[in-house]
């Protein structure tokens, strides 16, 4: 039996019916699919759709879908398994994977199920794509990046938009392509709201040393961005460095001086810098008494 895993050893496919070489889907290529036989383990379905949930392999056993759409951790994966497939090629698939409410623990779910990649339309490869296509369709996974942010799922927010700003990265460095002034705009402030939309994922999920070299991003484009500035800010003060939480927020009360909540920021994190301006005194002061 022929078997493929993934470098990360995540995805594994073992191959069950096995066709002649055809091409195989690349990003946004419209695959028709068939699921079955998933393997429940000791989950019943409704256990297994709440903790690991996916728009691929719950529901109709036959499906449409674009390959880049994943919005879940689970699709993700198996996206990466549906990438090295021939048509017709039937496998069976296995998905080593947390449940995202367990993300920080050991609970390991191996997913199964049966995966036949029917046919698909094919879309051509990123390298090909216009740079009105990956700006349309970088915002396309914004958009939908967004959705899932409402929804709180910050995991899952946050790659939609890693997802779109990576394929931004690619037109670089524009000045070699020539583009026109209105495109060239709207791809440098998609890219900088996709740099902050990052940023805050990571505030909800309280990785402040990624907030900051986010907002870092923005700000190298946009010193005066409000809200790199704010949530840099933030991270700088959960860090416990008072000094740049202040400075900061100072800045961005220069901007907006009648916005509350950043002057209960700036409130506490000046007085939390004060106190500890006067720890340092107090122990320099000790430092050279006789």
């Amino acid at each position: 039996m022929d078997k493929w895993q993934s470098a990360d050893k995540i995805v594994t496919k073992e191959i069950l019916t096995k066709k002649d070489f055809t091409d195989i889907p690349t990003e946004r290529a419209v695959c028709q699919l068939k699921i079955d036989n998933i393997n429940e383990s000791d989950l019943k379905i409704d256990e297994l759709t709440l903790k690991y949930p996916s728009d691929i392999i719950y529901g109709t056993n036959e499906k449409e879908w674009i390959l880049g759409d994943a919005c879940t951790e689970l699709d993700r994966q198996i996206e990466r398994a549906i990438s090295t497939m021939f048509i017709n090629e039937k496998s069976l698939i296995t998905v080593r994977i947390n449940s995202e409410k367990n993300a920080t623990t050991d609970e390991i779910q191996n997913i199964k199920f049966e995966l036949t990649l029917i046919n698909f339309q094919p879309f051509k490869p990123i390298w090909q794509w216009t740079p009105e296509e990956k700006y349309e369709i970088a915002l396309k996974y914004k958009e939908r990046g967004i959705k899932i942010f409402q929804q709180t799922h910050y995991v899952d927010a946050f790659h939609k938009f890693s997802k779109a700003c990576k394929i931004l990265i690619t037109l670089e460095p524009m000045i070699d392509l020539k583009l026109n002034e209105n495109l060239k705009q709207d791809i440098e402030n998609l890219r900088t709201l996709l740099y902050n939309n990052m940023a805050e994922c990571h505030v909800h999920r309280k990785n402040y040393e990624h907030v900051i070299t986010l907002c870092n991003k923005v700000l190298d484009r946009d010193v005066n961005n409000v809200k790199a500035l704010y949530r840099r800010g933030i991270a700088y003060g959960n860090l416990q460095n008072y000094e740049n939480s202040v400075e900061d927020l100072k800045m961005v009360l220069s901007l907006e001086p009648n916005n509350s909540l950043v002057k209960e920021k700036f409130n506490f994190y000046k007085q939390q810098s004060q106190i500890e301006n006067k720890k340092y005194e107090e122990i320099v002061k000790r430092m050279f008494e006789f």
